[in-house]
């Protein structure tokens, strides 16, 4: 019969320990196998990874080092050196514990994203990129890295890099991670339009009066464009997005609010002396900035979701649920000031639109609104996007303008918001309807 190593024995129950999770126990296995073996270096080893563990961060190091001091063959040891080395901010130290990790084992792809993380941390922006392009080739099912290197090459304003990276990492994330939005979108970016399409097909199958499945299919498919967006997709759309509605436009740097303050800001206004129309208000973000100019102010929105929020915020005098060129084409009212920002965008033809905004304003009075704006060489006046918005080209915006009779008082290219990290284009235009002889709003007095 062959008799156990007691030191052998001792660390396995020390390390079953830790593996079932007892950590104190397994600790003081560690320590009293290392006690009768100084020269114990797994058991330095996996006590120091016990400490890492344990947010004990110095003696986490002290014990992985003495560690790789005794035996210094394991990639595994000097990775997870690399980590104690990083969560107490010793950056060069721990490049060096990775990049000897990665040298002794080159095929672990999370040796080398590390690596690059920690790399991309001191600058070394062509050496982490090089890491996580090592790392999505020895891994490309793992989104890991091309989600780093999308965002190293946002950092670096690379947009058709990070784009590109980004819906890598999306469509092999597990399928439940993202929308059928989100995933249809990265399906169609990176050449896979027929993969997308099926996705929507499938999910106009599945819920057959789904109006939001229905419109993206138009778009995807390369269909004629409707002129607008239907109302069911709109309500669809922003009653289910109404809770997380500011903070996603937060997140995603929505800057209408800013234009809007910003223009508001040259022109001298007078406190409480406009009679304001805010369409599309969503939960009121514009109307923060209108409230202060506001004598009266009107929000229109199809969502009822939004207007709630928008009702909590006390800003309006009075609120509109409903479609916005159904409620133009009825009122009879004036106003001193129409705002339509981050609306447009769910409409496609705007002769009809802007005609009635027109005969809505006092003479005088101010349009401000915000666009998409058609990319490349694009010469539709409008097009469907697979964001399911639409964007216009600037000349058809100026020249519909100008045949309703405004007066363009200033147009100009803006981020209009970011999307997957990337600016979105779009325009800011604020255009007025000249006055009649011996009438205008007297703005400052």
């Amino acid at each position: 019969m062959v008799e156990k190593n007691p030191v052998t024995s001792h660390f396995a129950a020390a390390f079953r320990k830790h593996l079932d999770g007892d950590l104190e126990m397994a600790e003081k296995l560690y320590r009293e196998l290392i006690l009768a073996d100084p020269a114990s270096a797994d058991a330095k080893h996996y006590l120091g990874f016990l400490m890492q563990q344990s947010d004990r961060l110095p003696e986490a190091m002290e014990q992985i080092s003495a560690a790789i001091a005794l035996d210094e063959s394991h990639a595994e040891w000097h990775f997870n050196l690399g980590i104690v080395l990083k969560k107490q901010d010793l950056i060069h130290a721990a490049i060096d514990a990775f990049y000897t990790a990665t040298t002794i084992d080159p095929d672990k792809y999370f040796y080398w994203t590390n690596l690059g993380v920690a790399l991309e941390k001191i600058g070394e922006y062509s050496r982490s990129e090089h890491c996580y392009k090592t790392a999505s080739q020895l891994d490309p099912n793992c989104p890991d890295a091309f989600y780093l290197l999308s965002a190293l090459y946002l950092k670096l304003e690379r947009f058709a890099e990070a784009r590109y990276f980004n819906y890598r990492g999306i469509v092999i994330d597990p399928a439940d991670s993202h929308s059928k939005i989100v995933l249809g979108q990265a399906l169609y970016e990176l050449g896979r339009s027929n993969d997308a399409i099926t996705l929507f097909e499938n999910w106009l199958q599945e819920e057959p009066d789904n109006p939001v499945a229905r419109h993206l299919l138009i778009a995807y498919q390369g269909s004629p464009a409707p002129a607008h967006c239907t109302s069911q997709y709109i309500e669809r759309t922003f009653d289910s997005f109404a809770n997380s509605f500011e903070h996603t436009l937060g997140r995603l740097h929505y800057c209408g609010p800013q234009l809007v303050q910003n223009h508001l800001s040259t022109l001298g206004l007078t406190a409480k002396s406009l009679k304001i129309l805010d369409l599309g208000c969503g939960t009121g973000l514009v109307g923060e900035i209108l409230s202060p100019y506001a004598q009266e102010l009107v929000g229109v929105d199809l969502s009822q979701a939004m207007l709630d929020k928008a009702v909590n915020k006390q800003l309006y005098h009075r609120l509109h649920k409903t479609d916005l060129q159904e409620f133009l084409f009825s009122s009879s009212e004036r106003y001193d000031l129409i705002t339509c920002m981050d609306t447009i965008i769910y409409l496609g033809r705007l002769e009809e639109i802007l005609a009635l905004i027109f005969n809505q304003l006092n003479a005088g009075g101010l349009f401000i609104f915000s666009t998409e704006k058609t990319s490349g060489d694009h010469q539709l006046e409008y097009q469907l996007n697979v964001s399911g918005r639409y964007s216009h080209h600037p000349n058809y915006l100026q020249n519909l303008l100008n045949n309703a009779g405004f007066k363009i008082e200033k147009i100009h290219d803006v981020d209009i918001r970011k999307e997957s990290g990337c600016p979105i284009i779009g325009q800011f235009i604020c255009a007025s309807r000249p006055p009649r002889e011996n009438f205008s709003i007297k703005f400052g007095e």
